[in-house]
């Protein structure tokens, strides 16, 4: 199916839609910057890119465009530690500039507030050991 076709039966009715005080957000994996939106969907694109973190590491994922028929083999996710902050830059850059240049700027936004976000978090985790 077209990714537009795809858009049409999703942009109204989905189970990850968020709306509040006239505006309508969406949390739906690969969606960088949240916004309910065909540039931005991580269920219509067939290009997409998906910065998080799990378990204090950053993960990068994107969805390989020939293996779309197959949901469980239509992933490549990529693990980096959260000392490497311009290793995973850099990568990350060069995978939007490569597959989807028109999301490099939020991919490359979402993978700073995920950078901060552990960092902080490891900071509040050693004030609290040096607490106890």
């Amino acid at each position: 199916m077209s990714q537009d076709l795809v858009w049409s039966i999703i942009k109204k009715n989905n189970a990850f839609l968020k709306s509040s005080h006239g505006l309508t957000l969406s949390a739906e994996p690969g969606n960088l910057r949240n916004k309910n939106s065909l540039k931005y969907s991580g269920l219509a694109r067939r290009t997409t890119i998906d910065v998080a973190a799990v378990n204090g590491k950053v993960v990068v994922s994107s969805k390989i465009v020939k293996k779309a028929a197959f949901p469980a083999q239509s992933k490549k996710v990529t693990t980096f530690s959260t000392v490497n902050t311009r290793k995973t830059a850099r990568f990350v850059k060069t995978l939007a500039t490569q597959y989807a240049p028109e999301l490099r700027a939020a991919a490359l936004g979402r993978l700073h507030r995920v950078q901060s976000a552990l960092r902080s978090a490891k900071k509040a985790a050693a004030r609290k050991a040096k607490k106890n």
